[in-house]
């Protein structure tokens, strides 16, 4: 290990000189840098190199190259810059490994992120050389990018995206792949969820008046199909993507129960539903194709997911409902079903996993309201008490 001069005349010779061998120039001469040379072990062993332009910066290169070689790291990588391509395809393979830490069951997500967002702007970028002006520029970039189906990304959608970037760079440092500085952070993105609604009982029954006309047995499959999801969506609370692709051979008749992929979680929830759920998936399987693996299908057997969402716009201007989603049928379910069995029960059923999730789904509705304010004057004797259903918190 040793601090070299490096002459103006190309001559390197050791600071114990006080004029270069070859010109006879002084040491510190203008043109004088520095060289710093560092072996791994003893002498015939692998060296590293740097220059540096004063003594000062000499002697902060040598002990950063000495600090790097005590953590093992190869300070010669360092130097030459670990990409962010290869640091994620590090990454993912821990991430499929079952039995590694970073093991993650989402890993097929962050593939399909990084392929579609990430990969074009930072595969072949050194991880030092992207900046924190980069990112933002790259996050402005996905605001006018359109998903597979046509529509502007969604704000969560550019997080994941964020996080998946902000996950490589942590794990990078943690594993010493990459030492140096990370240019997402501080960098967030502020997601505003759409704000659901909940039915009122008069407009559930509206809606379900609606669809029986609208599933009448002289209508096509395809719409009788869709009432019928339409129908089980508000009774079951389960999402779009969960009842288009509800297996018949994942409903148990018998116990009223069913199960449905959950992608959120990334596993099956099997749930009860209540006897006229069953029935509508009866019917679905009995004016439906006899060999599809489906419930809810087209006339050539396969999903519905695309004429759900169709119809339903169709139909809802025709009651007065602009702008309620089908997903607002979920919020519907997880409103009365807590009013009914409380909170913590009710998320066994939706799958919600946390507290918070499940409290965006429930919406306390205006005669629940009214019955707070009014219980105020029957305490303090102003009214007589009247029986009602005991609200359940």
């Amino acid at each position: 290990m040793a601090i070299l001069v490096v002459c103006s005349c190309k001559a390197v010779y050791s600071q114990k000189k006080r004029v270069c061998p070859k010109c006879g120039s002084p040491k510190k001469e203008r043109g004088t840098r520095y060289q710093v040379v560092v072996r791994e072990g003893g002498r015939g062993t692998r060296k590293h190199t740097r220059f540096a332009n004063t003594l000062a910066e000499a002697k902060e290169a040598e002990l950063r190259i000495r600090n790097q070689l005590d953590s093992n790291i190869n300070p010669a990588a360092v130097k030459k810059g670990i990409t962010m391509g290869e640091i994620f395809r590090s990454y993912i393979g821990f991430a499929k490994n079952p039995n590694a830490r970073e093991h993650k069951t989402s890993w097929k997500k962050d593939e399909q992120r990084w392929r579609d967002y990430l990969a074009p702007d930072f595969d072949n970028r050194r991880a030092d050389a992207i900046s924190r002006d980069d990112v933002l520029a790259f996050l402005k970039k996905l605001e006018g990018k359109q998903s597979r189906v046509g529509k502007p990304l969604a704000p969560a959608t550019r997080r994941h995206a964020l996080h998946l970037l902000q996950r490589l760079y942590n794990w990078a440092k943690k594993q010493k792949k990459y030492t140096g500085h990370n240019p997402t952070t501080d960098v967030l993105i502020t997601v505003k969820n759409e704000v659901g609604r909940a039915l009122s009982p008069i407009e559930a029954q509206t809606i379900l008046a609606t669809l029986a006309e609208f599933g009448a047995e002289e209508q096509p499959l395809t719409d009788r199909m869709c009432a019928l999801g339409l129908q089980f969506a508000l009774l079951t609370g389960r999402r779009l993507g969960e009842i288009c692709t509800l297996r018949k051979d994942r409903v148990n008749r018998e116990d009223e129960e069913a199960a449905f992929w959950d992608e959120k979680n990334d596993c099956w929830l099997t749930v009860p539903i209540s006897s006229e759920a069953l029935a509508i998936i009866i019917q679905a399987d009995a004016i439906g194709l006899k060999d599809a693996t489906l419930v809810f299908t087209r006339d050539d057997g396969k999903s519905i997911y695309n004429q759900m969402q169709y119809k339903w716009r169709k139909l809802r201007d025709t009651i007065d409902l602009q702008g309620f989603r089908i997903h607002d049928f979920r919020h519907t379910f997880a409103t009365w079903v807590k009013r009914k069995v409380g909170l913590l029960a009710s998320m066994g059923l939706t799958g919600h996993t946390t507290i918070t999730h499940a409290r965006r789904y429930e919406h306390t509705e205006g005669d629940v309201l009214r019955r707070g304010v009014d219980a105020v004057a029957e305490r303090a004797g102003l009214r007589n008490s009247v029986q009602d259903d005991k609200p359940t918190s």
